[in-house]
């Protein structure tokens, strides 16, 4: 009789607390969801001066972020791609600015000023201010407008070359500082074929609070990888530290439940770690890791065991 390939697994430190533990059979399409030992630590990384200060007044004081570059974005009909830019709260009617001087480009509903041959910052949700012309100069600091009605954000982005690129990288804008430590969640197994999916919840909370109805609701670490054992080699499962990914790319990063954002409705980050984990038989610790772009970082923690014939979960 073949044997069927399963797997089971438990959070490391209840596995190592506890003696004994329940037993359940389970069928090959069964998929296990394990909470994690989490450590968060704060980055320590010197401040690096700014390139370009906020686009709404004060221009030196941080505003509340509610999207990150590369969040998920999921259209009603199905289309996914990553987030191009940054979402700045902000009250409709505020006014906005630009953070450098160059070249303006007016479009519907949005503004861009060309600071160089491949420099590129980009105003999304904006009412232009009177007397705005296409290909005028536009200098630091002068007034684009301000935030259209229904919106209460500004979607700011920053391309250079042919790429977006993450405003909130160190030297880019600023003054930002952030206090708080990612999230990971905890991690499932699914069998995929003769091999395993590994799939980590995990999220980033935005530093100053968001007010209103976009409150409390998560964005997308900047950087989250995996690694089998507590000193191996780690493996970059999702990288937003300072570029846009290619739409085509959505699929292989987020999992199919993950949820993007609504207004009064948080969304939930579902990430690929492999999508053909293949380990023999034998028992292995799994560190997460999800780190912001500060380096304020979470490891969780949780043991696999992988058997024949069986899946056991202990307790």
């Amino acid at each position: 009789m073949t044997t069927t390939r399963l797997i089971s697994a438990a959070a490391a430190l209840i596995a190592a607390a506890s003696a004994s533990g329940s037993v359940h059979s389970a069928p090959q399409t069964a998929a296990h969801t394990f909470a994690l030992l989490q450590t968060q630590t704060l980055g320590n990384e010197p401040r690096v001066r700014p390139a370009y200060g906020w686009p709404l007044k004060p221009f030196d004081r941080q505003h509340p972020v509610r999207a990150f570059l590369d969040d998920p974005r999921i259209g009603h009909e199905g289309g996914k791609a990553f987030h191009f830019g940054i979402d700045i709260a902000a009250p409709d009617g505020t006014p906005v600015y630009a953070v450098m001087g160059g070249i303006l480009y007016l479009s519907h509903g949005s503004l861009s000023v060309a600071s160089g041959p491949h420099h590129e910052f980009g105003y999304w949700h904006v009412r232009p201010a009177a007397g705005l012309r296409e290909h005028q100069i536009v200098h630091k600091r002068q007034l684009l407008g301000t935030i259209a009605p229904g919106w209460g954000h500004v979607h700011f982005a920053e391309r250079i070359g042919n790429a977006y690129v993450n405003p909130l990288r160190a030297g880019a804008l600023g003054p930002y500082i952030d206090p708080i430590a990612p999230t990971v969640v905890d991690v499932r197994v699914e069998p995929h074929g003769t091999r395993f999916q590994l799939i980590a919840r995990a999220y980033d909370t935005t530093w100053p609070p968001v007010p209103g109805p976009w409150a409390g609701e998560p964005v997308t670490p900047a950087l989250l990888r995996w690694r089998v054992g507590l000193s191996g080699p780690w493996h970059v499962a999702a990288d937003f530290r300072r570029l846009m990914l290619d739409r085509s790319r959505f699929g292989s990063v987020y999992a199919p439940e993950t949820r993007q954002n609504h207004e009064n409705a948080a969304g939930s980050y579902a990430f690929f770690l492999s999508h053909d984990w293949q380990p023999a038989d034998g028992t292995y610790r799994i560190q997460v890791e999800a780190s912001d772009t500060r380096g304020n970082r979470a490891i969780g923690t949780t043991s696999i065991s992988v058997s024949h014939g069986a899946a056991a979960l202990s307790r």
